[in-house]
């Protein structure tokens, strides 16, 4: 990915700010960052790094053809032969070399930073917050999923003289990870929306996502600020007693952002009543959800240690708008469609099945897999099932390998219009059958079962 400021940083400082050694370089600057060889410009360092399937020293020789002028490799014998204005940097390990760098760079810009994560609801806590911010300042956000040791690097790369804020979201799947992108975020204002059931595979429980999640409040500097959800016993913890901290609730009247209650016009969005330390403020939601309260509460306290009037928070609020794949309503056909395929775990199902109970008409649900579940798939994926009937669902279409425990689960909970299928295909085949106009259709899955492209055959 390419910076968008043209970005100037010579290779000594990239050498230096990466713990490696200059191989040749002197005096040469680069103007961009790249880890993909497809997408590399001339000027860009490139960083080749390492993955399951793909090594970038590989394409070492390639991208120095097509006028990288540095790259950064762990393995030196790659480089044969530098071309003239071109240079290189050895480090022990390139993925920490790229987010040494991106430290470096943010570092540069004495901006505020807000940094946000948690189980559900932090991409649309970010755009919210974004929203707000970009009433009065010039923002950078995280793009799409670019959350994670890769994509905060890129993000962070992107910032330039004329930002006066940025709100970057941390995604995390492992317990290492989050300490790796707070050294690299440096945030003044940190954000856990709040702990659920994702990532159990590789985390284990709950007590070991809010275990990993933790470091967005601990490694706050002396002077950052927590953001702390007090519905969420894990995040009270993981906050603990010291330092700053901006509380909101939907619960309790004594918070700082407390949504005292709101109004659902069920896919027309909800109407929301805030009392922002004792300042009563109201929010019309463009976008169909009550999560949208909650998320809401969590921007506004975000963004209140910023000195960010209230009435931008309204206008930011109702401008904000889902990215795709988050909430979207589509009406096609004579149907509705809400197009929540970005990702899924548990809570999010939960919240998702909660708004398309306030459809009108018949409810379909067309659920994908929840993965990186580990040994509480089976519970979980039967659980969802169990729920959507519980709240009306009268049709449940479940995809992918975990879909008949899925199916199972609404069954045994008396729903009788249950259908599951291993293949997308197959699954869309029925839909076109079986729904009618004035149906409201929900699709929901992680992002690996890649469900949007049920939402593109129904808009069809």
């Amino acid at each position: 990915m390419r910076p968008t400021n043209n970005m100037k940083i010579s290779l000594s400082d990239i050498a230096d700010a990466t713990g490696g050694a200059l191989k040749s370089g002197q005096g040469i600057f680069a103007s961009g960052v790249s880890t993909d060889s497809r997408k590399v410009d001339a000027g860009d360092v490139f960083f080749a790094l390492k993955g399951p399937n793909f090594d970038g020293h590989a394409f070492v020789k390639d991208v120095l053809s097509k006028g990288a002028s540095c790259v950064v490799v762990d393995n030196a014998d790659c480089l044969v032969r530098l071309p003239a204005g071109s240079g290189a940097v050895v480090v022990e390990d390139t993925l920490k070399a790229l987010g040494a760098l991106a430290s470096h760079v943010r570092g540069l810009h004495r901006i505020p930073v807000v940094a946000i994560t948690g189980s559900a609801g932090k991409t649309t806590t970010k755009e919210m917050a974004a929203a707000i911010l970009s009433v009065s300042r010039n923002v950078l956000k995280t793009e799409g999923n670019k959350n994670n040791l890769i994509g905060v690097p890129l993000t962070l790369f992107r910032l330039t003289e004329a930002h006066e804020a940025a709100v970057v979201e941390l995604g995390i799947s492992e317990d290492w990870e989050m300490e790796r992108l707070v050294a690299m975020a440096r945030p003044d204002v940190s954000v856990i929306t709040n702990i659920g059931r994702g990532h159990l595979q590789t985390l284990g429980s709950l007590e070991g996502v809010a275990r990993a999640k933790g470091p967005i409040f601990s490694m706050l500097g002396p002077h950052g600020i927590k953001a702390v959800n007090l519905d969420d016993p894990w995040v009270v913890k993981a906050a603990g007693k010291g330092g700053q901290a901006v509380t909101y609730s939907m619960k309790d009247k004594g918070a700082d952002v407390f949504a005292e209650g709101s109004t659902d016009a069920g896919l027309a969005g909800a109407k929301a009543f805030y009392s922002v330390r004792g300042k009563k403020i109201t929010v019309k939601f463009a976008s169909p959800g009550l999560t949208n309260v909650i998320n809401g509460a969590a921007a506004i306290a975000a963004t209140l240690p910023l000195g960010v009037p209230l009435e931008h928070m309204v206008e930011g609020l109702e401008s904000w708008t889902p990215i795709k794949g988050r909430m979207g309503l589509i009406r096609s056909g004579g149907l509705t469609v809400l197009d929540d395929t970005y990702n899924a775990n548990p809570e999010s199902m939960g919240s998702a099945l909660r708004t398309l109970k306030e459809a009108r008409g018949r409810k379909v649900a067309v659920l994908g897999d929840m993965l990186e579940l580990g040994s509480a798939s089976d519970t979980e994926h039967a659980g969802v099932g169990r729920l959507a009937a519980e709240l009306g669902v009268d049709v449940l279409v479940a995809i992918g390998s975990s879909s008949e425990t899925t199916a199972e689960g609404a069954r045994k909970a008396g729903l009788k219009d249950v259908f599951s299928f291993g293949s997308k295909k197959n699954a869309l085949e029925l839909l076109k059958r079986i729904l009618h106009e004035g149906d409201t259709v929900l699709v929901k899955g992680s992002r690996g079962v890649a469900l949007e492209e049920v939402v593109e055959g129904l808009r069809k």
